[in-house]
C-alpha cells in the first residue's frame, strides 16, 4: 500500500470521505446506528459496549452535544494532536496506525494439538476480563463488548489463554480488536491464529478486515504485517472527559 492517508476532517465533508477515514462516526451512522447514543453531530457507543465516540465536525457545538451523552469518559480519534475546547481534558493519549487487509487470502496457521480455537459467549466475560487486565494494566474490558461482534478464543485444557473479536462495523469492513494472550503463553502463535480465524470470518461475510494498533507496538505490527495487513493511516486517540465530572 502507498503513502499513508492524512486527512484533516475539519475541512472535508464526511459524505465525501472513505468510511475508514472516520471509522467510529461511520460505524455509528451506518451499520451500528441502532446502538448509537446522540444526535446528528455527536454520537457514542453505550459505555458498557465500547468507550468510542465521534463528532461530525470538530466544533464547539459538536462538543457541547457530546457532553450531553458523556457522563463517562469517551474515546475519540483525531487527525492530529488533540485540541479540546474549554471544559474538556484528556486522561489517556496514544498514537495509532490503522491497518487494512484486502488480499482476500488468509494464511493457514497451525496450532499445537492441545490448543483449540473456540467461539466465546457472554459466559466467558470473566476469563476475558482477566486476560484484558493482565495485558492492559489499569483498564477494564467493556462488559457488553460482545454485543458489537463475536469473539473467539484459544483454550488449552479448558482454560482461556488468548482472545480476540470484532467491534467496529462500517460498510464493507469489520474491525478486529482486543487481541490479547495471557503473559504465560506468549510467542506460541495463538494471537496470530486468532487474527487469521477472524479474518476468514470477515471475508466469508463478503467484507474486509481492518484494525488499529499503537504506533509503538512493534511486535503486534510485525504479526499483522506477516498476515498481510498494511498501514493505511495514522490517528491520535484520546480518552476525554469533562473537567466538571
Amino acid at each position: 500500500m502507498g503513502k499513508l492517508v492524512n486527512y484533516q476532517i475539519t475541512h472535508l465533508p464526511i459524505s465525501t470521505m472513505h468510511p475508514l477515514d472516520t471509522p467510529v462516526w461511520s460505524a455509528l451512522t451506518t451499520c451500528q446506528a441502532d446502538v448509537a447514543l446522540g444526535s446528528q453531530i455527536a454520537r457514542r457507543f453505550p459505555p458498557q459496549m465500547a468507550a468510542h465516540g465521534a463528532l461530525a465536525e470538530l466544533t464547539a457545538e459538536a462538543y457541547e452535544a457530546l457532553s450531553r451523552i458523556s457522563l463517562e469518559p469517551v474515546g475519540l480519534f483525531f487527525p492530529g494532536p488533540p485540541q479540546l475546547p474549554a471544559g474538556w481534558m484528556i486522561t489517556r493519549h496514544i498514537r495509532m496506525f490503522q491497518m487494512v487487509h484486502e488480499r482476500k487470502r488468509v494464511p493457514q496457521i497451525q496450532l499445537a494439538p492441545e490448543a483449540r480455537i473456540v467461539e466465546l459467549s457472554e459466559n466467558d466475560i470473566a476469563g476475558m476480563s482477566g486476560i484484558y487486565a493482565l495485558t492492559r494494566p489499569g483498564r477494564t474490558i467493556a462488559p457488553r463488548i460482545q454485543q458489537l461482534g463475536p469473539f473467539m478464543g484459544v483454550r488449552i485444557e479448558g482454560k482461556l489463554i488468548a482472545m480476540g473479536g470484532l467491534r467496529l462495523h462500517v460498510p464493507g469492513y469489520r474491525e478486529i480488536t482486543t487481541v490479547a494472550t495471557h503473559p504465560d503463553h506468549l510467542s506460541r502463535g495463538y494471537a496470530t491464529a486468532l487474527v487469521a480465524a477472524l479474518m476468514q470470518r470477515i471475508y466469508d461475510a463478503g467484507e474486509s478486515p481492518f484494525l488499529h494498533v499503537r504506533d509503538d507496538n512493534t511486535r503486534a505490527m510485525q504479526i499483522y504485517e506477516r498476515l498481510g495487513f498494511a498501514k493505511r493511516m495514522q490517528f491520535d486517540y484520546g480518552v476525554c472527559r469533562q473537567c466538571s465530572l
